[in-house]
């Protein structure tokens, strides 16, 4: 006779959480704006290369799979920059 498998409990497989993630976006009492935008300006200064490379290989892989030429992203960007400069 076939044993019944357990079900499992708890959360799905995947990235796991920290326990102690604080408050999120909200300030604590006591800091100051000043070391929040500290804070904040830091964290930006380490993601903004990893998400600039992640960027670069997302084109590589549509250039190189034949999705989209060289000229289309040149053009993309073109027209990106010029509705940021409205």
């Amino acid at each position: 006779m076939a044993t019944k498998k357990k079900a499992r409990r708890g959360r799905p497989q995947g990235r796991q959480r920290s326990k102690s993630r604080g408050r999120g976006g909200i300030s604590s009492p006591g800091r100051s704006v000043k070391t929040d935008l500290e804070a904040l300006t830091e964290r930006l200064d380490m993601m903004l290369p990893e998400l600039i490379a992640r960027v670069a290989a997302a084109e590589h892989l549509l250039v190189e799979k034949g999705i989209c030429s060289h000229e289309d992203l040149v053009r993309s960007r073109r027209f990106i920059d010029e509705q940021e400069s409205w």
